[in-house]
C-alpha cells in the first residue's frame, strides 16, 4: 500500500469514527418529573411539552417506594391497567432507553395515583441515533438524589432534563480512544 493511499485510508477512518462519536453524543437523559421526580404531585402531562424523544435518549424515573413504573399498552394506559404490563420496575431508580420511534406508555402501579396524573406517554420521534448506545444506563442504587415528594422534599432536588453523554465510558472514554489513535497510531501509519 502507497504511503498517499494509507494517508487517505486513515483520514478516511478518522471522519467515520468522528461522524459515529457525534451521533452517539447527542443522545439526552431526561429526568421524569424534573426535580419533583415520579411522583403524584408532578405535572407529568406538561412536563414532556417542549421536548423531542429521540431514539437512543433514556429517561429516568426516581420515586418513593410508595410508587412504581408500569410500562403498558395504550388501552391499559388510558385505563390505568396494569394487569398486563409490559415491564413492571419498583427500585425507585428506573432508566428506561428509547430504542426506536413510537409512543411508550408508564403509569403508576397504584392505580388511583395513576387516575390522580401518575401517568406518561411519550412520544419517540425518528430522527434520532438508529438505536439506543451500548450500554445504557441502569437504575443505580446510590449516588442518585431521591426526587421529592410530600415528606421528602430536598433543597437541592434532581437535575432537571439536560443533555448528557450517555454510555459505558461516556463522551471521555470515546475522546480518548480517538485521541489515543490520532496521538499513536497516525503517526505510526504515516512513517511506516
Amino acid at each position: 500500500m502507497k504511503k498517499t493511499s494509507k494517508i487517505q485510508f486513515l483520514f478516511n477512518l478518522c471522519i467515520i469514527f468522528g461522524v459515529v462519536v457525534i451521533r452517539r453524543c447527542n443522545a439526552t437523559t431526561y429526568f421524569v418529573g424534573d426535580s419533583s421526580g415520579w411522583d403524584i404531585s408532578s405535572d407529568l402531562e406538561s412536563w414532556t411539552s417542549g421536548k423531542r424523544f429521540s431514539p437512543g435518549d433514556v429517561i429516568m424515573f426516581q420515586y418513593s417506594s410508595t410508587h412504581s413504573v408500569y410500562e403498558v399498552a395504550k388501552d391499559n394506559y388510558q385505563n390505568c391497567n396494569t394487569t398486563d404490563a409490559i415491564r413492571t420496575f419498583t427500585n425507585g431508580n428506573t432508566t428506561v432507553a428509547l430504542s426506536k420511534p413510537g409512543n411508550r406508555f408508564f403509569v403508576c402501579g397504584n392505580r388511583l395515583h395513576c387516575f390522580a396524573g401518575m401517568r406518561l406517554l411519550v412520544n419517540v420521534e425518528g430522527n434520532g441515533p438508529s438505536q439506543a448506545p451500548v450500554g445504557s444506563p441502569q437504575a443505580a442504587t446510590s449516588g442518585i438524589l431521591q426526587p421529592s415528594s410530600k415528606k421528602n422534599n430536598p433543597a437541592t432536588g434532581v437535575a432537571s432534563s439536560a443533555a448528557r453523554f450517555v454510555g459505558d465510558s461516556g463522551w471521555r472514554g470515546t475522546m480518548g480512544i480517538f485521541v489515543y489513535f490520532m496521538v499513536f497510531a497516525f503517526p505510526f501509519i504515516w512513517f511506516c
